[in-house]
């Protein structure tokens, strides 16, 4: 094989691990994004997230989780900015959701026996607690 024949190849097979490298995660399946709502393991709740106001000049998303008939259950109070990321879903073995921001940590959104759902942030503290499933999303 040719030298430059070499180099060609070698570039390409670069390319793709970086690719692959870049945008593997992100496109992974189990994420919600805006339009690509998921639902929830017992099928019963559906996650999501929306555009949220723009702050400073970047945008932002808000986490929203729904029942089956759409009735809204859940707001998150803070938008989450795209400068930093976040990424949202649902542990595979129950109806609690995960947000994973590198801008303002991890939390997790459970509902309580009366039907609410609340917003726990992990702390140092609590970091043991993290499912390994989620801990290894970070």
């Amino acid at each position: 094989m040719s030298r430059v024949r070499l180099a060609g190849v070698l570039v390409i097979a670069l390319a793709v691990v970086v690719g692959c490298s870049l945008f593997g995660r992100d496109s992974d399946d189990r994420f919600v994004d805006v339009g690509r709502p998921k639902e929830s393991p017992s099928g019963t709740f559906i996650a999501s997230l929306e555009e949220g106001p723009e702050q400073n000049g970047v945008e932002t998303r808000v986490v929203v989780i729904s029942d089956a008939n759409g009735r809204e259950v859940f707001r998150d109070d803070y938008a989450y900015s795209t400068r930093h990321g976040v990424r949202v879903t649902w542990l595979s073995s129950a109806d609690q959701l995960w947000i994973l921001s590198s801008d303002v940590g991890t939390a997790h959104v459970d509902r309580q026996e009366d039907g609410t759902w609340t917003k726990t942030a992990i702390t140092p503290e609590t970091a043991d607690t993290v499912p390994e499933e989620i801990a290894e999303l970070r």
